[in-house]
């Protein structure tokens, strides 16, 4: 394939320009199914295919035909010996997992200074509110500022001063609202005080990005929250499901959020679940579909359980039951389910493992460059590899 391009002639004589082989409208085309990093490379091709490449409607074109998706996992940690080192890892989830591997290794956006002195005592770690169309959205406990971050492009937004201690407040999650081309932070209070320290009833509220601002919605939230490891959502079929306790029963249940309604409903666990019987490690989605990851107690086992048809009570399948005896302090969290049909997690020691869906190990990674990851400072995502730009998001800035 020829480019266009301008020859600058000795001499003074006119600049000449060689004609593309190819329509503008069929080179497009080509260029929407090929991988992000291959898009990104030619940018450097000339300037009309820079110019076509850095449209907005361009990204999302992109990602909604999504050819050549490649579907990652990105860490955030700081090493153990120097608490100031906070770094990502982005992981491809179908390439190997081995000591060969070289995970991509680049910085998290920069901090703000702390917003109060009492929280310092904070990580300066981001944490991982959610992730939709590419975009990560983070939140820094120190400043509380909220940053909406695209990593395969490396560019993002902050929105400072946002609400301290949110992830200990809210059930949050994080969602793309199609018809009105914005994003949201959806946010569940449960324990709101007003000055005169009377208890208020939970409510729910909307953050746009488009608009940067809030709106509250009235409508009852009968739940209790399960504590702040349960507090991030997980995105399925446009809507946002949580792990909670039912306010009446005491009995966990899914809560699911439709945005396009602005409703809340109910998605039972299988029958002979209780927290009595499992440890959970989380609520994800794997092959497109609800999964409850836990282990059974008092045993080396780990089970993930999936919800084959959405909403149907009955479709609750054990999928995956993993014999732990061989996984360090017998602990290992799914995180998603490769193509081939493995599942991609990580052990109690922060190594990345593929396993079959037997549950055999396959492969392992330790990554850190001799800096063990440890669980309490592991915060993970998966995203899919995006060329969404932010002021397609927010608007003009």
């Amino acid at each position: 394939m020829e480019e266009e391009e301008s020859v600058c002639v000795r001499g003074g004589k006119k600049k000449m320009e060689k004609e593309e082989s190819l329509p503008v409208e069929l080179m497009r085309e080509i260029l929407l199914r090929l991988p992000v990093k291959s898009v990104l490379r030619f940018k450097c091709v000339c300037k009309s295919w820079l110019s076509l490449i850095s449209e907005p409607q361009f990204g999302i074109s992109h990602y909604d035909i999504g050819a050549a998706a490649t579907r990652r996992v990105l860490l955030t940690s700081k090493s153990k010996s120097n608490s100031d080192l906070v770094y990502a890892l982005s992981v491809d989830i179908e390439a190997p997992l081995n000591k060969e591997s070289v995970p991509e290794r680049f910085p998290l956006p920069t901090l703000s200074p702390p917003r109060n002195p009492s929280f310092q005592f904070h990580s300066n770690q981001p944490l991982i509110l959610g992730s939709c169309r590419g975009l990560l959205l983070l939140y820094h406990e120190t400043s509380a500022d909220l940053i909406l971050w695209n990593p395969s492009i490396r560019v993002y937004t902050r929105f400072p001063h946002f609400e301290l201690l949110l992830t200990q407040k809210f059930l949050y999650g994080f969602l793309y609202d199609q018809s009105a081309h914005d994003y949201f932070l959806v946010l569940i209070s449960f324990h709101l005080f007003s000055h005169a320290l009377d208890v208020c009833k939970p409510q729910i509220q909307l953050f746009s990005f488009k608009t940067n601002s809030r709106t509250s919605l009235d409508i009852s939230v009968p739940y209790k929250h399960l504590g702040a490891e349960f507090g991030a959502a997980s995105l399925l079929n446009g809507s946002l499901h949580w792990l909670v306790f039912c306010q009446d029963t005491n009995i966990p249940v899914i809560v699911a959020f439709d945005l396009t309604h602005r409703t809340l409903s109910d998605i039972p666990l299988f029958h002979h679940f209780t927290t009595q019987n499992y440890q959970v490690y989380g609520l994800r989605v794997m092959r497109e579909s609800l999964s409850l990851c836990c282990s059974v107690r008092c045993s080396s086992i780990t089970e993930v359980w999936v919800m084959e048809q959405y909403k149907l009570h009955s479709s609750w399948t054990r999928s995956v039951v993993i014999q732990t005896y061989d996984i360090p302090h017998n602990l290992f969290s799914p995180i998603c389910i490769t193509k081939d049909g493995g599942i991609f997690g990580s052990n109690m020691r922060g190594s990345l493992e593929k396993r079959n869906h037997k549950g055999d190990l396959l492969e392992h990674l330790k990554c850190g460059r001799g800096q063990p990851f440890y669980k309490a400072n592991l915060q993970v995502a998966t995203y899919t590899e995006s060329l969404v730009s932010l002021p397609s998001v927010i608007g003009a800035n």
